[in-house]
């Protein structure tokens, strides 16, 4: 869930204030971001943990995200909605006082009340919704699971020639630096939403987190893995896309910065959203490949489907090999 614009950008100092009612003096929220990328931050309750990610724009806030989950789900739901209550409030207070929009799983509920947001975001006192589909965790053990990730590399590879060989753009796929222009250039006019009304149910994990699956599609083997690996908005082939094009970056990357080495992913704050996937780690920031790529699809994704009121910075070919720039550099130094 989360707060977007309504024509102007959200006030940054009214968010700085109202998150830090929750983050405190956390540097992180009063530092500034550069264009491009976001800042992360994390607020852990008694029962419930969140990862919070907000986008700069030009002048104030073009979005801010937060994921929230439940350390302790087999525990009475009132201490979740309780809890959850401090989160929404901030998130209310924000869309009122910078006229933004506050979105619950895809909806607008701006101007609904405390007590109807909580009713979408907690579980019911059993533990989950009535409505919820219950997923197990993955078979094996996230180091089994990473070797599998890496075992597939080859094939989406395959498959990303042969797609593009196959729509009349060949392409170079030899891990230098120039070659992720073509590539991205090509993904861009490949990258197709799924129908909004295709039919979705709602998967729980474990640890109480939930997020919507479409139902009959195929997926890489990643999706729902995480919160953060359920991008049910893209097609089937997108989906696929954006799997062979993130790891390819990633191997790019991988090979530019020989410090970096995959490696299953050990988060220092407890509900670490990317716990147990495949990273890029050994010298700066962790590199999860998946949502590396997500803020350049979502560029895409927002070019499909534009909001009049608040106009999208169009996709380039360069935005690929600009990630990888700036990442580069951030590793070489950190």
């Amino acid at each position: 869930m989360g707060v977007v614009p309504s024509g102007t950008e959200l006030s940054r100092a009214t968010l700085v204030a109202l998150l830090s009612r929750l983050l405190g003096e956390d540097p992180d929220l009063h530092t500034r971001v550069p264009a491009g990328e976001y800042a992360e931050l994390f607020w852990d309750g008694e029962r419930i943990s969140t990862q919070w990610f907000v986008y700069p724009g030009e002048t104030g806030v073009g979005q801010l995200e937060v994921e929230v989950w439940d350390s302790f789900p087999s525990r009475p739901a009132s201490a979740y909605r309780d809890e959850a209550a401090r989160i929404v409030e901030v998130l209310r207070e924000l869309a009122e006082a910078s006229g933004g929009r506050l979105i619950v799983e895809e909806g607008d509920v701006t101007g609904a009340s405390l007590d109807e947001v909580l009713d979408l975001i907690s579980p019911t006192e059993n533990g989950k919704p009535s409505a919820a589909v219950e997923t197990g965790t993955p078979a094996g053990s996230d180091e089994d699971y990473l070797l599998r990730y890496l075992a597939a590399g080859d094939d989406r590879l395959t498959w990303l020639r042969d797609h593009a060989a196959a729509t009349g753009s060949p392409l170079r796929l030899d891990y230098s630096r120039d070659s992720l222009v073509p590539l991205w250039n090509w993904a861009i006019g490949r990258l197709q939403p799924r129908p909004a009304d295709a039919p979705k149910e709602k998967v729980f994990l474990a640890n109480g987190s939930a997020f919507l699956r479409p139902e009959g599609a195929v997926f890489p083997m990643w999706y729902g893995r995480s919160l953060l690996l359920a991008p049910h908005v893209w097609s089937d082939e997108s989906l696929a896309l954006i799997d062979a094009v993130s790891f390819y970056a990633a191997e790019c990357l991988r090979r530019a910065v020989p410090d970096l080495t995959w490696q299953v992913a050990h988060g220092q704050h407890r509900g670490y959203l990317h716990e147990g996937q495949p990273i890029l780690a050994g010298r700066g920031h962790d590199v999860e490949p998946i949502t590396s790529l997500m803020p350049l699809a979502g560029k895409v994704y927002h070019a499909r489907n534009p909001d009049p009121a608040h106009p999208p910075t169009p996709p380039t070919a360069e935005d690929l090999r600009n990630w990888f720039d700036t990442t580069v550099a951030q590793h070489r130094s950190g």
